[in-house]
Formats: C-alpha cells, sequence, structure tokens
C-alpha cells in the first residue's frame, strides 16, 4: 500500500543552515531573536522562542510588571502583516467582549504595543499545540521502532475520553463563534492550544483542555468572504470547489482533526485539489452531481455531474495512493492502516468508537447546511458523558489569568482599544 510520512502533509522547516536561515529572516524583516531583549518601555523581557510562523514569531517575555510570563506574538516589519495583526486585534477584543465568562475555550489577548516597527499582540501563556503533541508522539513511536519495539501506533495518541473533552471544548468555542456570527477559517492541529503542558505522554491524564488561536483569518458573516480559505488537509468540498461556504466550514475542518487525533495520521494528506476531492470519494462515497455541476472551479476535471477521476489524476502514484486508501469506518476501527499491515487486529468497535464515528461522519457531510451545528455537538452521545464535568471544569476552577491581577488585566484592556483602534 503506497504511503505518506506525517511530515509530507504537514507545514515542514527550513533545511537551510542556521547563518543563511538568519540571512534571510532579516530580509523577510522578521524580530531577530535574542535572549534578554527588552520591550514596551522594559515592561517584557525575551526568555525563548514558543513558534515561528509566515507572520512572524511567537515569544515567551516575562510580563516584570504584571509578574507573569506571557506569550507575544511579535510580527515581521511589513506592512501587509502589521495590517492583518491589527485586523487581528480588533476582531479578537471584539469577541472577547461577548465571552460568556472569563475562563473561555479561546486564547485572551491582553494588550498591544508596538516594538521597533514590529507590532506586538500579548497574549495569555498556553502549553503545545495537538500538532506538536502528535508530532512528538510519532517520533517517540518511530523511536522504538529503530530498536526493534513494535508497538501499535493508534493507541498510542489520543485516547477517545481525551478527544471528548478536547472536542468539548472546541465546540463550546465555535458554538460561541458561530452564533456571533464568525467564522474561524482556519481550524487544524496547529492552532489548537492545550491550555496547559502535558506531562510525559506515557503517562497522560485523562482529560485535556484547549484554547482556539490564530484568528487572522477569521470572517465576519456580513464581510466579503475569500475564496480560499482553510489549510488544504482541512479544506471542505465546497471551497475547493469555489461554491458560497459559511460557517459550516469549521464544522468539517473539526472532523478532520478529530480523526487525526484518534489516528496519529492526517485524514487527507495531499497538496494536490483534484486528489484531495478524489480522496473524499475514496474515504465518504461519491461528491454529489450537484455540489459538481455548480463548481467554479475544477471544471475540467468534471463531466456529466461527476468527477473525472482517475482519468484525471496528476500521476500513476497519485492514482494508487487513492486507490488503496481506506474507507472512513476501516480509519476509524483500525482497519485497512499501518498497524493493521503490522499484523494488529481491527478495534473493538465499543458504543464510544461508534458514537465518535458517528460524530466525525456527520461532520464530515458533503452538503454544508447537513454538517451537525457545533452547538448540537455537545449534546452529541459521544460527548454526553464528559459534557457534565468539561462545564464544571471551564465554570468553576478559577481563572487562568491566576499569575496576572485582574487590576493589570483591566489596564490591558484599556491599553488596547486605544492602541488598536
Amino acid at each position: 500500500m503506497p504511503k505518506r510520512t506525517y511530515d509530507d502533509v504537514s507545514r515542514s522547516s527550513s533545511s537551510k543552515g542556521p547563518e543563511a536561515q538568519q540571512d534571510e529572516e532579516r530580509r523577510e524583516r522578521h524580530y531577530m531573536l535574542k535572549v534578554g531583549d527588552e520591550f514596551d518601555s522594559h515592561r517584557y523581557r525575551v526568555q525563548r522562542e514558543l513558534g515561528k510562523g509566515t507572520f512572524g514569531r511567537v515569544i515567551e517575555m516575562l510580563d516584570t510588571q504584571a509578574g507573569c510570563t506571557v506569550a507575544v506574538k511579535v510580527v515581521r516589519a511589513i506592512k501587509k502583516y502589521t495590517h492583518a495583526a491589527h485586523v487581528e486585534a480588533q476582531i479578537i477584543l471584539a469577541m472577547q467582549q461577548t465571552f460568556p465568562s472569563s475562563d473561555f475555550p479561546i486564547a485572551k489577548l491582553l494588550r498591544c504595543f508596538d516594538h521597533g516597527g514590529h507590532f506586538c499582540l500579548v497574549f495569555e501563556p498556553m502549553g503545545p499545540s495537538l500538532y506538536h503533541r502528535l508530532r512528538d508522539i510519532r517520533s517517540y513511536i518511530e523511536s522504538l521502532g529503530r530498536h526493534g519495539m513494535p508497538y501499535r501506533q493508534t493507541s498510542s495518541y489520543f485516547s477517545l475520553s481525551q478527544i471528548a473533552t478536547i472536542a468539548h471544548d472546541c465546540f463550546v468555542a465555535l458554538a460561541h463563534l458561530h452564533k456571533i456570527r464568525l467564522t474561524h477559517t482556519d481550524l487544524k492541529p496547529e492552532n489548537i492550544l492545550l491550555v496547559e503542558s502535558p506531562p510525559h505522554w506515557r503517562a497522560p491524564p485523562s482529560r485535556f483542555n484547549v484554547v482556539l488561536i490564530d484568528f487572522g483569518g477569521a470572517t465576519w458573516e456580513h464581510e466579503h468572504h475569500s475564496a480560499v480559505v482553510c489549510t488544504r488537509q482541512y479544506r471542505p468540498p465546497e471551497v475547493t470547489l469555489e461554491l458560497p461556504w459559511t460557517h459550516s466550514i469549521d464544522l468539517w475542518s473539526m472532523g478532520c482533526i478529530l480523526a487525526e487525533l484518534w489516528t496519529g495520521s492526517v485524514l487527507f494528506s495531499t497538496h494536490d485539489e483534484v486528489e484531495h476531492l478524489a480522496l473524499m470519494e475514496r474515504l465518504l462515497g461519491t461528491l454529489p452531481g450537484r455540489m459538481l455541476r455548480h463548481a467554479r472551479m475544477m471544471k475540467p476535471f468534471i463531466k456529466n455531474g461527476a468527477l473525472r477521476w482517475p482519468s484525471v489524476a496528476p500521476s500513476r502514484d497519485s492514482q494508487s495512493f487513492v486507490r488503496y486508501q481506506p474507507r472512513l469506518r476501516e480509519v476509524i476501527g483500525g482497519e485497512g492502516t499501518e498497524d493493521y499491515e503490522a499484523g494488529f487486529g481491527p478495534f473493538l468497535w465499543t458504543t464510544e468508537l461508534k458514537d465518535f464515528y458517528n460524530l466525525v461522519l456527520q461532520l464530515l457531510e458533503y452538503f454544508p447546511e447537513n454538517r451537525l451545528p457545533a452547538s448540537d455537538c455537545l449534546t452529541h452521545p459521544f460527548l454526553r458523558s464528559t459534557a457534565a464535568a468539561c462545564t464544571s471544569t471551564q465554570q468553576g476552577t478559577g481563572d487562568r489569568y491566576s499569575t496576572c491581577s485582574s487590576k493589570d488585566r483591566e489596564g490591558s484592556k484599556s491599553s488596547q482599544d486605544t492602541r488598536t483602534a
């Protein structure tokens, strides 16, 4: 069976040497990290890098005024990125005015400021992303394999109870966003952070609380809807086909994410548009003719309301890759996977696993209007058994800002209001 590694479809790091990479970063107007640097009139002191992306860097800094650690998004000193960051800050500020509680599963923006041409957004500190969690677990499993120690891969990622708590927090956030008519547009494991760094993964907690981040592409219902949204592997068919889209695109992305948390593998591992559609048909069944007939894009690949696969496949390898992909039920049940080929039997279809499969299936409906709304996901049987405990944790365990005073947060709020206006 043709295989693609996890990194084949992930955002890979640069292969350049340190000096060449630094030169490139200077040309691209990134902030050049230096431990001990001070920002905003000596208030913030650089400690370490948390992450880096096209937009710039996220830096862990000590807030010497509030006496707590914060995560500061330092945007590249380029006009278009600065403008986008201002827009993101305004969206987050508008959202935060509507949060039903102070401890809501969306990362909080504390304040904003400028530093040497870099626009900076100060957020509450969080743990690693789900993407990094999955990557680290996979690296450990692969290291066991190199030492001749077989290990069932799909039992090593997130358990169903852990996935249920993660899903609960995500759907609480999405239900609220969709209620206020805002769509995230770029849900993926990188944009979901654990609230706390977990202990060693071999002794994981039974639950994980998470928050959503990165609202740079978030879109209000009344605003212009860009034709291209969502990262490829989490993009629904209506976006690939350039059909009108709504907040239901977030629900499709969540279906892909939940399956990935269970299996440890990207559900749609592709970078090619037509192959992506073919993979959807392989996993979920034939795409509706009504959608294909109204498609603005991909018309050369469609005939009589059907995808012209495999005649339009980009390569023989692509044909073979799609042909040997398991169906969604097989993916969730552990059949047709690397584990299955290694001699491990499929999972026992417990009530919990059946409910999980049903939830993922309802999120991956082709027609957007048929996808289970985020608010209804919260009462789905898969989440129902954990919902009470999750709600109790959300509302009764205190404020994630416990290391920063409420007075400081109020001051930060007024500061960010004036600086991002």
